[in-house]
Order: structure tokens, then C-alpha cells, then sequence
């Protein structure tokens, strides 16, 4: 039996501009200094074809090795992207002009791969989705506060 995927739709209010946030998302080499628990890290721009490889850390010893394969993007808009390794699905950002600022909007659709992934989602699903709540709150908080501050 096929397992469901573990499904993201989260929107996070920036209070800086699109055009801002898009800047933070093209600086492809500074992830990982405002995303500490991306490790080996490979990717170098921002454009349809690429592909990024790295390593995240969930939790202690949990490491999740992923490809991103980006497919689309709209310049100051969407990344549309194919993830394979540990994990698989796709994934999506869009930003959105906000009489605030702007919008982000995360949406991913991704399956396990690993035989211990499998195994966690399929026995104790509310963990998994838990565990993946709480990377991707984490993430757009720490891209929310990367893009807030002040250019150095």
C-alpha cells in the first residue's frame, strides 16, 4: 500500500517587499548561513534546470539527503522544484505582494524514501507530520528574519 505524502501549505507574512525577499531566495550561496541545519550544500544559482544537492539535519542524528531539482521559476514570483533522495515529491514557493510587504508560500507534497522514513510515517504518521511541520515552520521563520534584517 502506497503511503500518502506528507503535504506542506504554509504562508509566511515578510515585512520587506517582494522584490527584497526574491533577492534573499536568488543569493543561492547564503542558504546556509540562515539555514544552519542545511549541511554539504552544493547549489549555485537560481535558474530552471539546476540542481541542488544537499544534506539536512531534522533532529540529532537524523540526516536527510535531498536533490532539488528546480523546474520553473517566474522571476520575483515561483520556484516550482522535483525533490529526490531520502525524500521525493515536489515542492513550490510563491511570493505575493502584501500591503505589508510580501507573502511567501510554501506548498510540497513529499514522500519517504528511506526504509526508516517509511516506517516512522506509516506507524506513526502524527510524529512525521510533527517532525516536518516543525523544519518547515523553522525554515521560514529563520528566511522571515534573514530577509527582515538589515543588509550589511
Amino acid at each position: 500500500m502506497a503511503l500518502a505524502p506528507v503535504e506542506t501549505d504554509r504562508t509566511a507574512l515578510v515585512a520587506v517587499d517582494g522584490a527584497r525577499l526574491w533577492a534573499v531566495l536568488e543569493d543561492v550561496a547564503a542558504y546556509p548561513g540562515f539555514w544552519p541545519w542545511l549541511r554539504s550544500f552544493d547549489g549555485a544559482e537560481l535558474r530552471p534546470g539546476a540542481v541542488w544537492r544537499g544534506v539536512i539535519v531534522v533532529a540529532g542524528p537524523l540526516r536527510l539527503s535531498i536533490d532539488v531539482h528546480l523546474d520553473a521559476i517566474a522571476t520575483g514570483q515561483c520556484v516550482a522544484a522535483r525533490i529526490a533522495g531520502d525524500l521525493s515529491g515536489w515542492a513550490r514557493i510563491d511570493v505575493a505582494p502584501h500591503a505589508d510587504g510580501a507573502t511567501l508560500r510554501l506548498t510540497a507534497a513529499l514522500h519517504p524514501e528511506r526504509r526508516d522514513l517509511r516506517a516512522l510515517t506509516r506507524w506513526a504518521r502524527p510524529v512525521a507530520q510533527a517532525s516536518h511541520d516543525r523544519v518547515i515552520s523553522r525554515a521560514v521563520a529563520q528566511l522571515a528574519d534573514h530577509v527582515a534584517a538589515p543588509p550589511v
